[in-house]
């Protein structure tokens, strides 16, 4: 006599390996059917390495090259004369003379 709890087992795995028989066979029907996509595309069109690189999207571009920023030498010549003002600062250790920075810029 085999056991209700063995009977259930087996019918477990058996329900296990139907669900995966079925994730299988839906598997192979898409590859037809892109199979079948494939042929039907005109002749002119360079068929891909494979068959699921057909349907998919194209890549974006690739993201442009950001330029650097180009000073005028008068926007240079003042970057120059705030950056050693901040330094004089900092090395005399004030922090009223960087609010002051902060206010003209």
């Amino acid at each position: 006599m085999i056991k209700l709890k063995g009977l259930k087992k087996k019918l477990l795995r058996l329900e296990a390996s139907l669900q995966k028989d079925a994730r299988k066979l839906a598997k192979l029907k898409r590859k037809v059917e892109t199979a079948l996509r494939v042929e039907s595309v005109p002749a002119k069109v360079k068929p891909p390495a494979r068959i699921e690189d057909a349907f998919k999207p194209a890549k974006p571009a690739a993201p442009s090259v950001k330029r650097k920023r180009e000073l005028t030498p008068a926007g240079r010549a003042k970057l120059s004369a705030l950056m050693k003002a901040r330094w004089a600062a900092k090395r005399a250790g004030t922090a009223f003379a960087d609010e002051s920075q902060r206010a003209v810029a």
